[in-house]
């Protein structure tokens, strides 16, 4: 249970697609090289939940952007598998990087960390579909969950960060940093300044992401500059 659903009734501007959110939720963990751009994806995907950017599948403890050892930019993401399967995640995930192209580091290596066996069936089902359909190597490695380390502040929602404006709105309705990164609000916009989702499915949720009516025009002008 996030601090978000802590904060209900105490503060009336949380906005109503965070306080829907559904208690119950299932976890998906990838890298795909840079966290920045998967995490908006993944954040303006309908039946995402929740996003964080963070370390995983390395053994050194602590890892840290410029101390990261031997682990991979990856992004968590809290689903509901009422909306959306983890196989729909997996097929997002093969789509949007290239596998038979390996990281020139291993912090932007792409993977799939499988969090039980289903997890773990299914992405290997979905590796061998795509070698199939080219019969050439594929470097994205099915690994094992074991640890995940939140990134720093800075690269949560980087998008988003980008807009003073629309996070003066956030900052105010969750002071606290965790409750901002944990809004399911705050990840859909994260994804819609970065070019992702459309103006149509804006307009039908807007009214749900909690904005004032300046700060849904600023989002609704910056949608409509990147889909020029």
């Amino acid at each position: 249970m996030t601090s978000i659903l802590r904060s209900e009734g105490k503060n009336l501007d949380i906005p109503p697609i965070d306080l829907k959110a559904p208690n119950e939720t299932e976890t998906a963990t990838f890298a795909l090289g840079c966290f920045w751009d998967p995490d908006a994806q993944f954040g303006c995907t309908h039946g995402v939940i929740r996003t964080q950017v963070g370390y995983a599948g390395g053994l050194q403890p602590d890892p840290t952007y410029y101390n990261i050892g031997d682990h991979i930019e990856t992004v968590q993401i809290e689903f509901d598998p009422k909306a959306i399967s983890y196989e729909e995640l997996l097929d997002i995930f093969w789509h949007n990087h290239n596998p038979h192209k390996p990281g020139w580091l291993r912090q932007y290596m792409s993977a799939v960390f499988y969090h039980n066996n289903s997890q773990e069936n299914l992405a290997r089902e979905t590796l061998e579909r795509e070698f199939r359909k080219t019969n050439r190597e594929i470097f994205t490695e099915i690994i094992p969950y074991t640890k995940f380390y939140m990134a720093e502040g800075y690269h949560q929602k980087y998008y988003l960060r980008q807009h003073r404006d629309l996070v003066k709105e956030y900052i105010k309705i969750y002071p606290d940093e965790n409750d901002f990164i944990h809004s399911t609000s705050a990840a859909r916009v994260n994804g819609y300044v970065a070019g992702y989702g459309n103006l149509r499915i804006l307009e039908e949720g807007i009214e749900s992401l909690g904005l004032s009516e300046d700060g849904s025009g600023l989002l609704t002008e910056i949608v409509l500059r990147l889909a020029k």
